[in-house]
């Protein structure tokens, strides 16, 4: 290789990928004129305000729920409290009638309330017990004064 020094430089020469980048160019340039010059404008904003106001109507806290939600936490504590009566006499050998009339009366206070489904079938198991204890223990009490 020849060094010619700086005073003799060539001329550079196209490639093809420079007149395919031309023609490509080009192209796009056509492109953007046939675009339609006017836009029109997001009108999304108003939608977006329509949800942030039934989210923040959703997160409100209702009165009326919040004391259902109280009334049913102290059924619940009742139902509870008897239960643990109940286990409390069966472990003593104490157990009376009495006890199971008091936990089938919780069971079905506000029964017609319950709207969940799996809680509804857990509180048909405790009162069914109930009523087969109270009827077994009837009997029991017919058999001795019978005797």
């Amino acid at each position: 290789m020849k060094v010619e020094g700086p005073s003799k430089t060539r001329e550079v020469s196209k490639s093809k990928k420079a007149e395919k980048a031309s023609e490509a160019e080009a192209a796009f340039g056509e492109f953007l004129a046939s675009a339609p010059k006017e836009t029109t404008k997001a009108s999304a904003s108003n939608s977006i305000a329509a949800v942030d106001a039934l989210l923040a109507v959703q997160a409100v806290d209702d009165p009326t729920a919040r004391a259902a939600r109280k009334r049913m936490r102290v059924r619940a504590d009742n139902l509870l409290n008897e239960l643990d009566k109940i286990k409390s006499a069966l472990l003593g050998g104490t157990l009376t009638i009495g006890h199971c009339i008091d936990i089938a009366d919780v069971v079905a206070e506000h029964r017609e309330n319950v709207e969940d489904p799996a809680l509804t079938g857990i509180l048909d198991e405790i009162d069914l017990r109930a009523q087969v204890e109270i009827a077994k223990m009837r009997k029991a009490l017919e058999a001795q004064g019978k005797a």
